[in-house]
């Protein structure tokens, strides 16, 4: 299977007991629309086909070229995993949304999240708590990065780093509200940080009886 590449088979018969048939077949049942389809077309796919042909960093980001085969002639799009489910018990996946796509027009994608340094903190005793490891990012297909890495060397105890900070590359702009916190320079138990401290007293001192 190449990189980037997928044939996926047309179904023209849809249902639940036709979805469970094509799972003992070892496929999953999905569902292909979007951009120069006229209506959704229900495939059927190998998952492990899908995997290979995902690209190794940009994973379920990579623009694929799928191929519909199974009707009356073959269908070929430049799609994208949207969307996929998976069974509570086994943890397969178990179906799959492929989006076709304009390569041409902005997208919605999600993106990892890493950091670079040792936050300043940690002289401080300061442990990390990460909020979230990933963004959603819009920009053209071309462009989705494979990560966004956030320098922590400025993260004192008690600082926070929000999605805002996270640093884009050209032509890529956020989805996410830059307010969202992405990482926080927290106290180990029983250590308190200055900001903590500092806002403990305000906090008693608005609550201390007025003479």
């Amino acid at each position: 299977m190449e990189v980037g590449k997928l044939t996926v088979q047309h179904r023209g018969v849809t249902g639940k007991g036709i979805s469970r048939a094509t799972r003992r077949g070892g496929d999953v049942p999905g569902v292909c629309y979007g951009h120069g389809l006229e209506a959704p077309l229900a495939v059927s796919l190998n998952v492990k086909a899908l995997k290979k042909a995902f690209d190794p960093e940009k994973r379920r980001n990579t623009v694929l070229e799928v191929t519909i085969a199974g009707g009356e002639k073959p269908v070929t799009v430049q799609a994208m995993v949207w969307d996929f489910q998976i069974s509570k018990l086994r943890r397969e996946i178990t179906h799959v949304d492929l989006k076709a796509i304009d390569p041409n027009k902005e997208v919605e994608a999600v993106v990892p999240v890493t950091s670079t340094g040792t936050h300043a903190g940690a002289v401080e005793g300061g442990l990390l708590s990460w909020a979230r490891h990933e963004v959603k990012i819009m920009a053209k297909p071309a462009l989705i990065p494979t990560k966004l890495v956030m320098d922590i060397t400025s993260l004192h105890l008690g600082d926070t780093l929000h999605v805002s900070d996270l640093p884009l590359p050209e032509g890529v702009s956020l989805s996410d509200s830059g307010k969202l916190t992405i990482v926080t320079c927290i106290a180990p138990k029983g250590l308190k940080s200055d900001k903590t401290e500092g806002s403990e007293e305000s906090e008693a001192a608005e609550e201390a009886p007025k003479a």
